[in-house]
């Protein structure tokens, strides 16, 4: 099965608009319109997703909204990929889409480059905010035994 990891995009730093909190930073103007561009990015390369599945932090919920209407697919949030989510979170969401062949998930860091490093069994990668990393695994994933295919920067997808 082909697992999309991707981390949000450019949100607001928490201060007194968020009450100095996580959850509600929402993207920055720059970081929608960068996002919009990497979605626009991922659709002419021919990234393809069945299922679009984001943490509900507010920030990957707008990214996953926006690459969801690119790719011609829905976002779905899901408390599983709240900061802190490891491997057998993503195994969880992966069973809640069994017939699935490419599924596109939304979270955070370091969660994604600690996941990516489980599955392949190598290094962490380093995911800037609106990374992608495309991957191969098996059902149901299992620590190394993931391939990355594709780690595509925001400035690629942009492109």
């Amino acid at each position: 099965m082909r697992l999309l990891l991707l981390r949000h995009g450019i949100a607001e730093d928490p201060g007194p608009a968020t009450g100095h909190r996580d959850e509600p930073r929402a993207l920055t103007p720059e970081g929608r319109e960068r996002m919009r561009a990497q979605a626009r990015g991922m659709a002419r390369l021919g990234i393809v997703a069945e299922a679009v599945v984001t943490s509900p932090l507010v920030r990957c919920r707008q990214t996953a909204e926006i690459v969801a209407a690119a790719l011609g697919t829905a976002a779905r949030e899901d408390p599983r990929l709240r900061p802190g989510a490891r491997l057998d979170q993503v195994e969880d969401v992966m069973i809640d889409h069994p017939g699935a062949e490419a599924l596109l998930l939304c979270g955070h860091q370091p969660d994604l480059s600690v996941i990516v490093a489980e599955l392949t069994g190598g290094g962490r990668v380093e995911f800037r905010k609106g990374s992608l990393a495309v991957l191969d695994v098996d059902r149901p994933p299992r620590p190394g035994g993931g391939l990355l295919r594709a780690l595509h920067p925001p400035a690629a997808l942009r492109l």
